[in-house]
């Protein structure tokens, strides 16, 4: 497979609009919403018991917001946490039955990365929905990927329900629960309209 195509930070593809620099505005809106939602959760006394513990979040008016909760201690840690941001396209007239299982098949594999701190999914305002993913260290996120069953998502269910995808990795300043914005750090873009998908990736200014 190619190397991706590298993209400079205000860079426009022409014919691929979901790589536009712009759309990072509604992506960090979503990812917003769903740190806010998880300090909610995490500002209450949790029922006990064995992790992951699925909850609903707060949300925006008329979305639904599930956090799945694998580490509360470690989410009210004080310092910078890593996460995964993950914004699709789904294909439209599609039976959606099993992406929904591949997604309940990922979070059932959750113990398996004691890394993934929790794990959120947020219907956006257009129908689709987004992912936010904590992790501690940063490295627990290439951990996951290597995953059985995140590697066949990868492989077999984002080319078949997918059009375009963008996958950003970012960081928490001083930890989620300081509550200052998420930064993103990189993009990785995905679209799935040839025989190979097609592939590119934006370092920010912010990338340290």
């Amino acid at each position: 497979m190619d190397e991706p195509i590298r993209l400079g930070v205000t860079e426009r593809v022409a014919g691929r609009p979901f790589t536009d620099p712009d759309a990072n505005v509604e992506d960090l809106a979503a990812l917003r919403a769903m740190a806010a939602g998880l300090r909610t959760l995490l500002a209450r006394l949790l029922p006990g018991g064995p992790r992951p513990l699925a909850l609903e979040a707060p949300a925006p008016p008329g979305r639904q917001h599930r956090a799945v909760i694998c580490d509360d201690g470690r989410l009210r840690a004080s310092r910078d946490l890593a996460f995964v941001g993950f914004f699709a396209k789904r294909r439209p007239g599609l039976d959606y039955a099993l992406l929904t299982q591949a997604d309940d098949e990922l979070i059932l594999e959750l113990p398996r990365h004691p890394g993934i701190l929790s794990y959120s999914s947020l219907e956006l305002a257009d129908g689709n929905w987004g992912n936010l993913i904590v992790v501690d260290p940063p490295e627990a996120r290439e951990q996951w990927r290597e995953g059985e069953k995140h590697a066949y998502a990868v492989r077999e269910i984002a080319p078949r329900y997918y059009a375009v995808v963008r996958l950003h990795n970012g960081l928490f300043p001083r930890g989620l629960t300081a509550g200052a914005d998420p930064i993103l750090v990189r993009t990785k873009y995905y679209a799935f309209d040839g025989p190979e998908p097609w592939r590119a990736e934006r370092e920010l200014e912010h990338a340290p």
